[in-house]
């Protein structure tokens, strides 16, 4: 990305794991990039549109349309909820949310859109007219053979998504799990502000029900869009078969660009210094 910030649509389902969050304030700590609305997506997406809400209260910055979106996935399969979604942050009640407001038609307005969650709305928006000329994509597992969960959560989003051929940079989690945030960058992250203290928290709370350590995957994901040195990507088509196993067929005029490699010094460092920069408000270039 270069010259003028790119406005993002950003497509999520924030709460249960923390790296929906951390994606959220590394776009917030990048000049490079304009979050222009926000759409949730999965389960209860009008909690979720609290929360993100919040992120945007806690980090001082003006809030733009936020749209609870699809709560059911396309295949019917049922949705998954840890139960500790919201509960670090009192009082969410108190965080309006617009409900008439059209997830869909948020996403089929950007031309860039982050999906970080199941499909589900971005299905929708590629159903019909859209202008979306980039997707950035947080799914999939192009090594192990098995599901990656919002590929799973709704397999037949996925598919239609990438049926649709819509340009999309992809990083799947055999590429994101190599990224473990360590404790001095979540000391770093914590000392940032309101946001970082909330992010340091969540962190901790997902690591000790997830009973390991766990990985930014949504933050390496759009990370890999603002900073493609760091990564190495390989183009094709993908597919999604109908357990959620995605592959890769290798094509040089395919519509789809796979992340195989990345620079994990340096990725890990980047989404720190970006996280931790998530409360100061840049200038527009």
């Amino acid at each position: 990305m270069s010259g003028d910030p790119v406005k993002i649509v950003l497509d999520t389902d924030i709460g249960s794991d923390v790296d929906d969050l951390l994606a959220l304030a590394l776009l917030f700590g990048s000049p490079e990039c304009d979050l222009h609305a926000v759409a949730t997506v999965y389960g209860d997406t009008v909690l979720r549109a609290r929360m993100v809400r919040r992120a945007y209260r806690l980090a001082g910055r003006p809030v733009p349309p936020i749209a609870a979106g699809a709560r059911q996935a396309h295949s019917g399969r049922p949705v998954w909820w840890a139960g500790h979604e919201g509960a670090l942050m009192p009082d969410l009640a108190a965080e309006p949310v617009d409900e008439t407001l059209d997830a869909t038609a948020l996403v089929r307005a950007g031309r860039a859109v982050a999906a970080i969650g199941p499909l589900t709305n971005v299905a929708e928006a590629v159903a019909g007219p859209h202008h979306i000329e980039q997707l950035i994509v947080m799914g999939g597992d192009f090594a192990s053979g098995k599901p990656e969960h919002n590929i799973q959560c709704d397999v037949a989003a996925a598919q239609a998504v990438f049926d649709a051929e819509v340009p999309a940079l992809v990083t799947g989690i055999d590429q994101t799990e190599r990224i473990v945030l360590d404790e001095d960058s979540i000391a770093a992250v914590r000392a940032s502000g309101p946001l970082g203290e909330l992010l340091a928290a969540e962190i901790h709370q997902f690591r000790e029900w997830l009973g390991r350590p766990d990985s930014p995957h949504d933050a390496i994901a759009v990370l890999a869009a603002i900073r493609p040195e760091l990564f190495t990507v390989v183009p094709g088509r993908i597919r999604v078969d109908s357990d959620g196993v995605t592959t890769l067929e290798r094509r040089d005029d395919g519509p789809h660009r796979v992340v195989v490699d990345l620079d994990v010094p340096a990725v890990l460092r980047e989404v720190v210094d970006r996280v931790c920069r998530a409360g100061v408000t840049e200038p527009r270039r």
